[in-house]
């Protein structure tokens, strides 16, 4: 029986969901939980004005590697994910591995199209600049004991990463952990490797782009009284 002459049917082509983000970390706790917290909130803030302006969705996901393996779990994971997403960041640290591999995860991500929220060294350096402004590099234990003085001031007893109510306590801070974030990167020349960048983060780049949707909403909620 002669085969059937004709063009394949091509497949559709998937667009990414306006204003979808997909967030995987490295940790499994204190990113996501962090950035689940400003996601439901913004969840809330949104809710009731489907259809009067671009809803934002979020999926964050505590992948459990770090650098270019996390970034290779991601891939693996959006492959199975039928959400194509607009935004897609990777959150890790720069821990113990070799400054190479550090460099190139940040440089695998840019060749994705992906976005990178760094630390150098690790994550409570994002929370520390809600506070202060550091400009050298310290041990995790130094990190702790200068977040729990903080939070001491603050009325929290002492600081534990994955205490939920420290984001609750430090999310209306987060314009001067922003500035001092910016700061922060404009001590380094553009050319210096984001391994050699101690201390530094990148986290603030993500953390605005979320502020900028709250702010979206709540002009639109402004108009409207």
């Amino acid at each position: 029986m002669a085969k059937k002459i004709g063009k394949k049917q091509r497949k559709a082509k998937r667009i990414p969901e306006p204003a979808s983000y997909f967030i995987g970390s490295e940790g499994t706790k204190t990113e996501v939980l962090y950035f689940k917290w400003i996601a439901d909130k913004l969840e809330k803030q949104y809710s009731g004005f489907q259809g009067r302006i671009e809803v934002p969705s979020f999926h964050i996901k505590g992948i459990g590697s770090s650098n270019l393996r996390l970034l290779d779990d991601i891939e693996e994971y959006l492959k199975n994910d039928p959400m194509l997403y607009e935004n897609v960041w990777a959150v890790f640290d720069k821990d113990d591995v070799p400054l190479a591999y550090f460099d190139n995860a940040i440089s695998v991500a840019a060749n994705k199209g992906w976005h990178t929220a760094w630390s150098n060294d690790s994550f409570e350096l994002w929370y520390l600049l809600h506070f202060e402004f550091l400009q050298s590099g310290i041990t995790r234990e130094q990190y702790k004991q200068k977040l729990t003085a903080h939070c001491q001031k603050i009325g929290i007893a002492k600081y534990e990463k994955n205490d939920p109510q420290l984001i609750e306590a430090f999310y209306p801070l987060s314009s001067i952990a922003i500035k001092n974030a910016y700061r922060l990167e404009k001590n380094y020349d553009d050319w210096t490797p984001s391994s050699q960048r101690l201390p530094c983060t990148t986290v603030h780049h993500l953390v605005q782009e979320l502020i900028d949707l709250e702010t979206n909403v709540e002009q639109l909620k402004q108009q409207n009284n």
